[in-house]
């Protein structure tokens, strides 16, 4: 209780101390000297005055510490929004590109229609011994897989699976130095065999090329049919050189295929071979 009136009177002192100092400041601007009570007011007052003035100060650094805390809590909402944005971009446009791969893909399944059964496939992994070898595929003998059937994009050839277990399919690709396959050039119908060269280049070369056959850059390679596995037609790459063998007596071309295969992510195997009159061939199949 005691406290609570000497808090009253200390409040009311202050506000009349503060009321005095303003009174002379006022009257003061108006006469060159002071009054005696005037100066004694003054000098009672004025360290006061000047302790409110740090403390009014002192409280408005406080608020402003607050302040800078709420802003800086700010910026970091507002900077994980951005982020969280920027991650939502990226997924959306990644979205974008597979749509756009995949709506190429159906467009071709449905030109394909009438000449092969397709399953559609992703990659699931890579040989990491060699970049080029094989590629693991996410279907399988319960998807209706079987060995030596052959792997296809919109774009061309791929390869032809060589390993099948109940879930997962290994394609040899046909840029890889073991593969083979029967081909043609697509105008002239020059026949020869492609293999792969097995490089870092991704090339292609077709050997068994008659030394007076007519053949240039640009024409394009096709699959022959010729054998077991590829059926005939479909697009292999594009000649980029023409060469003499060493022997003198045949030629050879170097091919860039159709496919870029450091970038297959969906792709089809063939299932069914059928012929114009809608007979299945047996292409691809043990």
């Amino acid at each position: 209780m005691l406290r609570l009136i000497i808090n009253r009177y200390m409040a009311g002192f202050l506000v009349l101390a503060v009321l005095a100092v303003l009174l002379v400041n006022v009257t003061g601007e108006e006469r060159l000297r002071l009054t005696p009570f005037e100066k004694i007011t003054k000098n009672i007052v004025t360290p006061v005055e000047n302790g409110l003035s740090r403390v009014i100060r002192s409280l408005s650094t406080v608020g402003s510490v607050f302040r800078i805390g709420e802003i800086k809590e700010e910026n970091q909402k507002l900077r994980d929004q951005l982020a969280a944005l920027k991650s939502e971009n990226l997924l959306l446009k990644e979205y974008g590109y597979q749509n756009l791969r995949l709506r190429d893909m159906m467009k071709f399944k449905d030109t394909v229609s009438g000449q092969y059964e397709l399953i559609s496939a992703s990659v699931a992994g890579r040989n990491p011994s060699n970049w080029y070898k094989t590629i693991t595929l996410n279907r399988g003998e319960s998807d209706g897989v079987k060995k030596n059937m052959v792997v296809v994009t919109n774009q061309g050839l791929v390869g032809h699976v060589i390993n099948v277990s109940k879930y997962s399919a290994e394609v040899l690709l046909v840029i890889e130095s073991s593969s083979a396959a029967g081909a043609l050039i697509q105008v002239t119908r020059i026949p020869g065999v492609v293999e792969g060269l097995g490089d870092n280049t991704g090339q292609l070369k077709m050997r068994y090329i008659a030394k007076d056959a007519p053949i240039r850059e640009k024409q394009v390679v096709v699959t022959s049919g010729f054998g077991e596995i590829f059926p005939k037609g479909l697009p292999i790459g594009r000649v980029v050189k023409v060469e003499t063998e060493s022997n003198g007596l045949e030629k050879y071309a170097i091919l860039q295929p159709f496919v870029d295969f450091n970038r297959i992510e969906e792709v089809f195997i063939i299932k069914n071979v059928f012929d114009q009159t809608g007979n299945t061939l047996s292409y691809g199949v043990e």
